[in-house]
């Protein structure tokens, strides 16, 4: 709640009152003047954190000034007119390489945006640059074999998590406003709760994934993340939509989610599944999510406690079964011919897929099929799900055993994408270390706005997602 000593708010400034309205002018008056802002804490942090495998510096100011231009003949480009935004390293944009952080693909430039950045782009978002992330997106630590590990701008010492680990440590050191990341089992959502910001992993399908590199297209979304949910509506907004070049994208209705951001939460009921989700946390993220159910019985919200069966089973079905053999058919080629470019942990990984039988396969499949039809039943009594984002917070990188690193960090993150459906991950503190903890929102199929203002509402009553990390201060 907002008490006690007021938070070091985040430079960017004053959020967006009304979300209906463009985003500028901002508190920096310009998309040269916010463009040049990015630019210089990028030049100034990056080589610190190490969030940013390159930038677009050159085009960027480009296009602000193109933006600018525009607003002083009383025209705005879209939902996005000046927004910074990084784009992470497996996401096309044109002239630029995309390697997913591996030696093989650092010569392969995109000759087209991908449907996101199109999007983005043609929405007035700014590109100011690639975020680093865990090699070939596959991995919760973003420790880099090729272009260096991402370090977490709350402590440079601890990891920012992954995959998307420089999406969320370039929007948390406020190299930029937002980042777009992908997830296929918590790489959206795991950086965003290491690095203190939101971030949402849309419904599979929501987003299209054209002109990116894929870990396994069954469970693979593209997502945003900013400090303030509101900026995560407004990108969401903007990037949203079906795309026939793509067999996974839904041809459903695109709702107005800045419309429904500021709907009255009261009166919803949100699930709250105790056993496995409140079970194992460390005792400053089990005192947040109390604290967290205090604000929403205060917003009118009702807490219902819930009962997901077997949830526990998710990870072993999603991370060490489908993902694994997925990758595996999609790499395999490669690894027989440069196994040695690609870093242990993940060619460790992929290299389980191999030992995934057509039977275990098909019994993890059954398996989902179960899980969703639970969730069905669930979402008849219930608006959406509450639980931790992650049972601790960002590990310190040295010494961090991967095997166990691979099993502790995702272990809520998984019951959501083996659904397909959609969670929102929003800071909830900092523990007492100062390391930033998170809460996870899950709603229904294709329900994101549900999660939206929920998160926004929890947001209006907090200040966790205005406090500047450390580097900031450096």
């Amino acid at each position: 709640m907002n008490s006690g000593s007021p938070p070091d708010v985040h430079p960017r400034g004053a959020p967006v009152s009304d979300p209906e309205t463009p985003l500028f002018p901002s508190s920096l008056g310009s998309a040269v003047q916010e463009t040049r802002h990015a630019l210089d804490r990028i030049e100034r942090l990056n080589p610190s954190i190490n969030a940013m495998i390159c930038t677009t510096a050159e085009p960027a100011l480009r296009t602000a000034e193109a933006l600018d231009r525009a607003a002083a003949a009383g025209e705005w480009r879209g939902l996005l007119h000046g927004m910074t935004v990084s784009v992470k390293d497996n996401v096309d944009v044109a002239g630029v390489p995309t390697t997913a952080a591996s030696v093989i693909l650092k010569d392969n430039v995109a000759r087209t945006h991908a449907f996101v950045v199109d999007r983005l782009v043609r929405n007035g978002a700014v590109i100011v640059g690639k975020a680093n992330l865990h090699e070939w997106v596959f991995g919760p630590t973003s420790q880099s074999l090729h272009f260096g590990p991402v370090r977490n701008p709350w402590n440079t010492g601890h990891i920012a998590g992954g995959s998307s680990g420089g999406s969320g440590a370039s929007v948390a050191a406020g190299m930029c406003v937002a980042s777009i990341g992908s997830d296929t089992a918590g790489s959206i959502r795991l950086p965003a709760s290491f690095n203190g910001v939101a971030g949402l992993r849309p419904t599979v399908g929501r987003i299209s994934t054209t002109g990116s590199l894929p870990v396994s297209p069954t469970f693979d979304t593209l997502g945003p993340l900013a400090r303030r949910v509101s900026d995560v509506a407004r990108v969401f907004a903007a990037i949203a939509g079906h795309d026939p070049r793509d067999p996974m994208s839904a041809d459903v209705p695109v709702p107005n989610f800045l419309a429904q951001l500021n709907e009255p939460v009261r009166g919803l009921r949100l699930g709250i599944q105790r056993r496995w989700f409140y079970e194992d946390l460390d005792p400053d993220i089990a005192a947040a999510m109390e604290r967290a159910l205090d604000v929403f019985r205060s917003l009118g919200v009702e807490l219902v406690d819930i009962d997901l069966g077997d949830v526990q089973n998710a990870q072993q079905m999603l991370s060490f079964t489908m993902i694994p053999a997925d990758a595996m058919r999609l790499h395999r080629e490669r690894i027989a011919e440069r196994a040695a470019d690609y870093g242990a942990d993940v060619l460790m990984r992929m290299r389980l897929g191999e030992n995934v039988s057509g039977e275990q396969y098909a019994q993890a499949m059954r398996w989902m099929e179960g899980w969703r039809h639970r969730l069905r039943g669930v979402f008849q009594h219930v608006d959406a799900i509450l639980s931790p984002t992650t049972p601790a917070t960002a590990p310190a990188a040295q010494g961090l055993d991967f095997a166990q690193a691979i099993r502790r960090i995702p272990r809520f993150s998984c019951a959501w994408p083996i659904a397909g459906i959609p969670s929102l991950a929003v800071p909830c503190g900092l523990s007492s270390d100062g390391l930033p903890m998170s809460l996870e929102l899950a709603a229904g199929w294709y329900n994101e706005p549900t999660a939206l203002r929920l998160g926004h509402a929890y947001q209006s009553l907090t200040d966790h997602h205005l406090r500047a990390a450390p580097v900031l201060h450096a």
